[in-house]
């Protein structure tokens, strides 16, 4: 039970490493320096210089359509910590823990497709609200497509577990 608590504790760092990272990237473009080290995020497509440049018209865009990553992943990060709660009691096969997990997949698969989306979203968010004349990009990674993966068989697992809890049922039945 002491990797849970500790697997808790990543999860925790990862969404506010997460939460770092969207605020730096559209607010902080010129990085910040962190033990001596100088750290430049900025959004998929767009350099450091770019977002700098950019007016708060396309700024206020670009943020509101790269938020519902964010929002996705946070959500994520709490139903896998609310999964990993209910493991840490014992609590394996229960509807909870189930609903945990398939809203932890769904929710990461979501973030995982809207971030690919969200160079397209942005560009045609800036063309047709603010009648910009920007490139469209779109961009999938192969890593993109292993965590789209990776999610797919978290939906898997939680039909064995369903599976599982439903024989479970019906064994009691029999005795």
């Amino acid at each position: 039970m002491k990797k849970i608590a500790f697997l808790r504790v990543v999860v925790a760092l990862f969404v506010l490493v997460q939460a770092a990272y969207f605020v730096i990237s559209w607010f902080v473009p010129e990085g910040v320096v962190l033990g001596g080290v100088r750290m430049v995020m900025s959004p998929k497509w767009l350099s450091p210089a770019d977002v700098a440049a950019l007016s708060p018209g396309r700024l206020a865009l670009g943020v509101l359509v790269s938020a519902p990553v964010f929002v996705l992943v946070a959500y994520a990060g709490w139903r896998l910590d609310a999964l990993l709660r209910a493991l840490a009691r014992g609590v394996l096969f229960a509807a909870a823990t189930i609903g945990h997990l398939r809203a932890f997949a769904g929710a990461a698969l979501a973030a995982m497709v809207w971030s690919v989306l969200d160079t397209l979203l942005r560009g045609l968010a800036w063309r047709h609200v603010l009648g910009d004349e920007s490139k469209l990009n779109i961009g999938v990674s192969s890593e993109e497509l292993l965590a789209m993966l990776v999610c797919a068989l978290f939906f898997v697992i939680a039909g064995l577990m369903h599976e599982g809890r439903r024989l479970a049922e019906e064994n009691e039945g029999f005795v």
